[in-house]
């Protein structure tokens, strides 16, 4: 009785840990890198609200406000920005471009 209690214990021990690291390594919402498949592109969202959009070898920085269906990006040296609705569903990032298409990223 006492052997099965401890088993259960330690279980119990395990299963709390595994939701406590998956919980900090888990970026909620936007927050985090996005990769296209196919070709070099990714955008970065960090917590403090600036991020960068990497295409092959260039890269281009950016502020960004999130309202959680849609993102504001104003790339440095612009002063009007533009705003794209988007939905993550798991770990991909659908974002609506500038011609209304949907193009999929994924962390």
């Amino acid at each position: 009785m006492k052997k099965s209690i401890l088993v259960i214990g330690i279980l119990l021990v395990l299963v709390l840990g595994l939701f406590v690291l998956t919980g900090c390594n888990d970026e909620k919402g936007i927050i985090g890198t996005w990769k296209y498949k196919g070709i070099d592109a990714a955008y970065t969202f960090n917590k403090d609200n600036t991020g960068s959009y990497k295409y092959g070898t260039s890269e281009r920085k950016f502020k960004y406000e999130d309202s959680g269906t849609s993102v504001k990006i104003t790339y440095d040296g612009d002063t009007t920005g533009a705003t794209y609705e988007y939905k993550i569903d798991g770990n991909k990032l659908t974002i609506k471009d500038s011609f209304g298409s949907d193009v999929e990223y994924y962390k």
